[in-house]
């Protein structure tokens, strides 16, 4: 007895001085950081222990077998097998075998079994798992459309993780303007998968994200969107795991055509006399928009375009295409293109597209329209232009205007009651007996508008010739010009012109002849008469 005592005092002395590991016993939780030091036997030849993940991350197992075979396997909740089975052969008492076991979790509850493998292997093992957050910023669950994420964009990047038992992310996205969503992804993902769907379910496109080999990837991509709602979709199957952090962006287009203008029928139209420069916008599901260009005489058009990828054509509608290009340029920098091409007058479809459905994007475009007679340059061109596409006149001939050949008053009265837009409907005989019949409407609405009369009250003076002073009047009566506050510095002209030349000095339609000459009784040519008509247009 008085031995058994001594042997009991030594023994608590060791176990003091040098502590055994701390042991969990088999068949219970496995706490973090713990090793469980466990037997399988003939009789009890499986034991469970039960891991608890809070949060998503990566949980660590190492398992040190003594014996010749034994199994590992790891599940879900729903005894789902997490990963691989893993067999652990070889191992001996003096000589055991060692597996560490990396696994991507959800916060779930987790069960690890250990089981002999081959029901005659017996022996002991150790056990412990320790586990790393990954603090993902992701909204779970988010494994299907009705279950996505929603985000928004030019907000923060998310901070997504694809696991062993979670392979698909889901992010509803509105766009609620035509736009460029734009995909920043930094992935540490040995591989993944990167989708854009649209509202039906419909994939618009798929892409690698490429392969993690130690140093994050980035990954950058775009969708050209019109307004609607659109889904992201991250994946990753079997290895195919890990951390990845995503910004979404979007920029709009500011684009100003009108949908929908698809076809031909549904075209926009578009003035080519309107210098302005538009902006027009083709994405995955509108790859085609159409304008119609009313071309009412010949001449020439010069189109000015600036797109990163898309092209356009110039056709009739039918069987002919007047011009084409196709982009080549890239994401950030547009390439721009000028083309000069003669067109007879006609209607005329300008068709912008998508030379491929990714290759989409905002474009803009000017036009510049010329008249084709060979004696129009200059300052003349833009006036001249002008008179042929309100179709207020045409040339002498089909290829002279006659810029420098004197009007006639007959051929003034006609342009300005069409510049104005006068009702011609009343083409009955005039009271002047020396006005062709061709003028008798212009000549009538003019002269109900108190705007012209004739030179008594049977002969209007049409084959007289317009003088400058004669058109001031016009102008100043037919636009309603005010002279306020203008002096002009001229010698030549009378009392009874006065009023009219100041009006066109303040209004920016002439300057005179000479710093000190207005040409009041000079004959006022075919190109005088357009640059007066169109600056007072511009003035109106």
């Amino acid at each position: 007895m008085k031995k058994a005592s001594i042997l009991v005092l030594v023994l608590s002395l060791f176990l003091f001085v040098f502590p055994l590991p701390k042991t969990v016993k088999a068949d219970t939780v496995l706490p973090y950081n713990t090793t469980v030091t466990g037997e399988i036997t003939e009789h009890s030849s499986s034991q469970a222990y039960t891991v608890t993940a809070e949060e998503a991350g990566t949980l660590t197992i190492n398992f040190t077998v003594y014996f010749s075979s034994a199994l590992l396997e790891f599940r879900d909740s729903n005894n789902e097998l997490v990963g691989e089975y893993e067999w652990v052969n070889g191992g001996s008492p003096g000589n055991p075998k060692i597996l560490q076991k990396e696994v991507n979790i959800e916060p779930v509850v987790y069960t690890v079994f250990v089981k002999d493998n081959n029901k005659i292997s017996f022996g002991k093992y150790d056990l412990s798992v320790a586990f790393n957050p990954v603090h993902n910023t992701e909204t779970e669950p988010n494994q299907t459309f009705t279950e996505a994420m929603s985000i928004q964009v030019n907000g923060k990047r998310i901070r997504g993780f694809i696991s062993a038992n979670d392979h698909h992310d889901y992010y509803k996205v509105e766009v609620e303007e035509a736009g460029r969503l734009k995909l920043d992804i930094v992935s540490q993902m040995r591989s993944g998968t990167v989708e854009f769907y649209d509202a039906k379910g419909d994939m618009i496109s798929r892409d690698s994200l490429g392969y993690y080999e130690g140093t994050p990837v980035t990954w950058k991509t775009h969708q050209d969107f019109e307004a609607g709602t659109y889904y992201i979709h991250i994946m990753g199957y079997g290895s195919n795991q890990g951390i990845y952090e995503m910004l979404v962006s979007f920029m709009p287009a500011n684009n100003e055509e009108i949908e929908l203008n698809n076809n031909k029928f549904t075209a926009m139209p578009i003035s080519i006399m309107d210098p302005k420069m538009y902006t027009g916008f083709l994405s995955y599901t509108d790859r085609y928009d159409y304008y119609k260009i009313d071309m009412k005489f010949d001449g020439y058009v010069t189109i000015n375009f600036s797109s990163e990828f898309s092209g356009y054509q110039l056709t009739d509608g039918i069987s002919i295409n007047y011009a084409s290009h196709r982009g080549s340029g890239s994401i950030g920098h547009p390439e721009a293109s000028t083309q000069r091409i003669a067109l007879p007058k006609g209607v005329y479809y300008f068709v912008p597209f998508a030379q491929v459905s990714w290759q989409s994007g905002v474009y803009t475009m000017s036009f510049k329209a010329e008249v084709d007679f060979k004696d129009v340059t200059g300052r003349y061109m833009p006036a001249v232009t002008f008179l042929a596409d309100k179709e207020v006149t045409n040339g002498i001939t089909k290829t002279e205007f006659g810029v420098y050949d004197n009007i006639k008053r007959v051929d003034a009265a006609i342009w300005l009651a069409k510049i104005l837009e006068l009702d011609q409907s009343d083409s009955t005989t005039t009271t002047y007996l020396d006005v062709p019949k061709r003028a008798w409407g212009a000549v009538n609405a003019l002269k109900v508008a108190n705007i012209a009369n004739g030179k008594s009250a049977t002969h209007f003076g049409a084959d007289d010739t317009m003088t400058r002073g004669e058109m001031a009047l016009l102008l100043k009566r037919a636009y309603g010009l005010s002279a306020e506050g203008v002096e002009h510095p001229f010698i030549d002209v009378a009392p009874h012109y006065e009023e009219a030349v100041n009006a066109l000095l303040k209004n920016n339609v002439t300057q005179g002849k000479s710093p000190t000459r207005f040409g009041t009784g000079e004959p006022i040519t075919r190109g005088e008469m357009a640059l007066f008509l169109y600056r007072v247009e511009a003035a109106r």
